[in-house]
């Protein structure tokens, strides 16, 4: 008796594969992404801790100071003290954005999300792993959102480091913060990250070089802080400052005055211009040449 013939299974296409298991791909790829990062993550949540207590161990002298302090920094130009954040430093709240998120915070933030985005794809094609990983059974979709999970969550690990540092930290030197306008100042910075690194996501997503991911985010962030920093002592540069999303996030100085919806929503929305850009990107790339 001859066997029995088998009904041929259909081609399965890239839709079928994203719909009844795109959620379960999109955890299985944050985690992996997470897995090869966690030492990296580790090292800026350190940077940042310790960054945090240098700077809350200084404060005590400061406030012992501020009638001092508040009369020296009167002598500076308006534009000056507005361009370094030393209009209220003698302050709390001041304090802690002249010296932490003004700069620093942003810093390490943006890059540890563009450290992410441009590893995501275009770091995998440079180590020769990408053709491997298009080759499974998961939509390139669901690698991309993946690695943006797991950017997002990066961010946010260290994020969360920051904050506790700051909760804990403060009282021991009498420093105190609304912990409500904190929440704001942390999550619009993270905001701000992560809208870097859906930049270097989409650069590398577009060129499939990992270096030029990193130096097109990274010469963005710099040029946009440039602008918002700078433009209260350029009067060319004040039209441009609104651009900036450097401005979108600190302008309205969230540690003394709480959440910034119009800026937080433009930084998502741009973010989300961005990751949308990189999908569309990477669909269209030929990842067998490379």
């Amino acid at each position: 008796m001859s066997a029995a013939v088998q009904p041929a299974m259909p081609a399965t296409t890239e839709h079928e594969l994203v719909t009844p298991r795109a959620g379960r791909q999109v955890l299985v790829v944050c985690g992996r992404a997470l897995a090869e990062r966690w030492h990296s993550l580790l090292g800026w949540g350190a940077a940042i801790a310790l960054l945090s207590v240098l700077q809350l161990s200084v404060y005590p002298s400061v406030a012992r100071s501020q009638k001092s302090m508040q009369d020296f920094l009167a002598q500076y130009p308006a534009g000056l003290r507005q361009a370094f954040g030393l209009e209220d430093y003698a302050t709390p709240a001041g304090y802690v954005h002249a010296e932490l998120f003004s700069l620093m915070v942003p810093i390490v933030l943006i890059s540890v999300a563009v450290g992410a985005g441009s590893a995501a794809t275009a770091g995998e094609e440079e180590h020769g792993t990408a053709d491997l990983l298009f080759s499974l059974p998961v939509a390139r979709g669901a690698v991309l959102a993946g690695k943006a999970a797991a950017m997002v969550l990066g961010v946010l690990a260290v994020d969360v480091v920051l904050l506790l540092s700051l909760l804990l930290g403060s009282p021991p030197v009498d420093l105190h913060l609304d912990t409500g306008h904190l929440l704001a100042a942390t999550a619009q910075v993270s905001l701000l990250g992560v809208m870097f690194g859906a930049l270097a996501l989409a650069v590398g997503a577009l060129t499939g070089r990992r270096g030029a991911a990193t130096g097109a985010a990274i010469g963005l962030a710099l040029l946009a802080f440039l602008v918002e920093t700078l433009g209260p002592l350029a009067d060319w540069l004040q039209p441009w400052q609104r651009w900036s999303p450097f401005h979108w996030a600190l302008s309205n100085r969230p540690l003394a005055h709480g959440f910034d919806t119009g800026g937080a929503l433009a930084l998502a929305a741009l973010t989300l211009v961005l990751l949308a850009a990189a999908t569309l990107l990477l669909h269209r790339r030929d990842l067998r040449t490379t």
